[in-house]
């Protein structure tokens, strides 16, 4: 290893044109003479101990690896060394990255957050003029209580509480804090420490440097996948609350929608925009990439989670709130909203359709009543006939008991039994109801439970006096 500092008179040679120093102990400064050597293609001083300023070059480098030094960062010193002309910086880590991978994600994020803005007055111009029938787009006939995600504190931007309006910023701005700490995190300066991840290698043994990344499609398919599935309801909601907005007037209501969906539309993209460039300043594998969009679209999700802890801990507030919120924006009538023709002609084609059923069913039930009425004529009559029957027999038991003391067993029984043939006999007019059964059929079992009511028996035979005489 080469110790102690670089000549100043190797500016002298002119016809130079590879300068490896590198992976040695030289102290000191750079000596302004490498500036004269203007046929110089190659400069490696890194994994030194040089401090200072590296002249500028003559020539620029015509690859990655043409001109290196150790102006990236951590450093071994308070500050790295500065080369204006380097084609890539290596930190005390022996990692190195190339100089035009500078980027300011900071300045770009405002850039995005124009855009974002930009393309929401569109679409609230595109929702004024289908309001007015200048143009035809499309319609979305849900309020904005329905539109406004309801598992998000992003929903109190439509109450009127105070409270629930205050719960909502600090979520906001937490979020934004959130994120933009990740920007700045992402941002490559090599003169800071900052979160970005050098993805180059300069080894001993070969003069040019290799990537060490290895993030493959896999990874970002798995990323896009991810952030759609987190992302893509927050922004069409935001949409939305932005695009019926211009339905209540001009009114506090208005207001309260377009806010909400700023922030929703904002906050998504801002989340999109630090998940992608965090990803590419310090994941170098597919497992960092998905493991990094988790964390991220883990602070994306802290306004359903605040969501969540409030309905456990005040349970009645959220309930009154969230009814306020409905009751505020589910009512239309004083929304001042203008409903179409074609609306109204699909109203009453709809109204229409459900008169001619009610008028059908009401067809069926009068069927069904006539029917139930012919049944109970027919019921009416049974019970008639039935009664003059149960009279007959009446009279036949009657008859029965008070005969029962002069006849013998004999005689009784075939009373009976003519009583039992008679109420077999058909009586009436014979029935059309399938429900209603022939009376004459149960005349039988009524005939024996009548006979039992009454202890109707058959006398059981006595002796008489000259039987008792001849025992004697």
């Amino acid at each position: 290893d080469l110790k102690g500092s670089i000549p100043s008179k190797i500016g002298h040679l002119l016809n130079l044109t590879s300068l490896i120093l590198s992976f040695n102990e030289i102290t000191g400064t750079v000596p302004t003479g490498i500036a004269n050597l203007s046929n110089l293609e190659l400069l490696h001083l890194h994994d030194n101990r040089l401090q200072g300023t590296v002249p500028r070059l003559a020539l620029k480098g015509q690859t990655k690896s043409s001109f290196i030094a150790d102006c990236g960062s951590p450093s071994e010193f308070d500050s790295p060394l500065d080369c204006p002309d380097c084609t890539m910086c290596c930190n005390s880590y022996q990692q190195c990255d190339v100089t035009t991978a500078t980027k300011r994600f900071g300045v770009w994020a405002g850039v995005v957050m124009g855009l974002v803005f930009g393309f929401l007055c569109l679409v609230l111009l595109a929702s004024l003029l289908q309001r007015k029938g200048l143009y035809q787009c499309f319609s979305l006939k849900s309020d904005a209580y329905d539109t406004v995600g309801k598992d998000s504190v992003y929903c109190f931007f439509l109450s009127n509480s105070i409270t629930a309006w205050v719960l909502a910023i600090v979520v906001l701005v937490a979020q934004v804090i959130c994120f933009s700490a990740y920007i700045d995190g992402a941002t490559l300066v090599f003169d800071s420490d900052k979160d970005w991840v050098y993805q180059y290698v300069c080894p001993r043994d070969n003069l040019a440097c290799r990537m060490t990344s290895d993030n493959g499609g896999l990874g970002w398919i798995f990323f896009a996948i991810f952030l759609a599935v987190h992302l893509l309801s927050d922004a069409v909601h935001g949409l939305k609350l932005v695009w019926s907005a211009p339905r209540y007037g001009l009114s506090w209501k208005t207001c309260q929608c377009l806010f909400g969906g700023l922030c929703l539309c904002s906050i998504s993209a801002l989340a999109l925009y630090s998940s992608v460039v965090y990803n590419v300043a310090i994941s170098r594998s597919n497992l960092e990439l998905i493991f990094n969009t988790v964390i991220l679209l883990f602070v994306n999700d802290l306004d359903e989670k605040m969501y969540s802890c409030l309905e456990t801990i005040r349970p009645k507030w959220m309930k009154m709130t969230c009814d306020n919120i409905k009751t505020t924006f589910s009512n239309n009538s004083d929304s001042g909203e203008e409903i179409d023709g074609e609306e109204i002609k699909g109203a009453i084609l709809e109204h229409r359709g459900r008169i001619v059923e009610l008028e059908e069913g009401i067809e069926v039930y009068k069927v069904n009543v006539t029917t139930l009425e012919d049944e109970l004529n027919t019921l009416k009559e049974s019970i008639v006939l039935q009664r003059e029957e149960y009279n007959k027999l009446f009279e036949i038991v009657q008859m029965i008991y008070q005969c029962s003391n002069t006849f013998t067993s004999h005689e009784v029984e075939e009373k009976i039994r003519q009583a039992k043939n008679f109420m077999k006999q058909p009586v009436g007019k014979e029935k059309t109801n399938k429900n209603i059964s022939d009376p004459a059929r149960g005349i039988n079992k009524e005939a024996e439970t009548c006979t039992e009511k009454f202890n109707i028996h058959p006398p059981k035979r006595t002796k008489s006096k000259r039987s008792r005489n001849r025992r004697m």
